[in-house]
């Protein structure tokens, strides 16, 4: 997740989740790692930037609000006691090792019915399941886009900057293999063009 303000003046924070985890990560005592240096945002309000160092943190607990229709979290960090060392941690990213991370799935290679990190799907390949054509590469997996996530493709063929976002669902998706570094897709007529 990623600290978005201070709450109150005991020192908790109030953080944005990027995790289906939640309460394993937020609500109960658990060790994460904090960026040293705050990152800030986006022109977009993104929080996009490469984390930079880390330091390990003791979260003692949190609970779930809704804010302005989103929900974020309310975090207590232990040694973090007023506000304005709560202010001082804006804008950092808060991690888990990806040792720590659940295993979502059986094997390395699913379909768009299984589950995924994003990171996984970073970076990876993206070809044309009949025809075997190279389109792009995964650069990000948008969450909450409507009824799917969305796979933003940098298009291969493209001048550079061009991009096209992919339905993530088993009929559009159905090949993911992680090991070898690619997906394969069944594009609906319209989607690449």
């Amino acid at each position: 997740g990623a600290i978005v303000s201070a709450h109150g003046l005991r020192g908790e924070v109030r953080v944005m989740p990027f995790t289906d985890f939640v309460e394993e990560r937020f609500f109960s005592p658990c060790t994460q790692w904090l960026e040293d240096e705050a990152q800030g945002r986006s022109a977009s309000g993104e929080y996009n930037k490469p984390a930079g160092t880390l330091s390990k943190i003791n979260i003692s607990g949190g609970r779930e609000v809704t804010t302005k229709g989103r929900n974020e979290c309310i975090v207590k960090i232990r040694g973090v006691n007023d506000r304005n060392a709560a202010e001082a941690l804006l804008g950092r990213r808060m991690y888990v090792l990806a040792s720590e991370r659940p295993s979502l799935r059986e094997a390395d290679v699913g379909d768009g019915d299984d589950d995924f990190y994003a990171q996984e799907l970073q970076g990876l390949r993206v070809v044309l399941k009949e025809g075997g054509d190279e389109v792009g590469k995964v650069i990000d997996v948008f969450r909450g886009a409507g009824t799917h996530d969305l796979l933003k493709v940098e298009r291969k063929t493209k001048p550079p900057g061009e991009f096209v976002y992919v339905p993530f669902v088993k009929d559009i998706v159905p090949t993911v293999d992680v090991p070898n570094g690619f997906l394969e897709i069944t594009p609906p007529p319209g989607l690449l063009d």
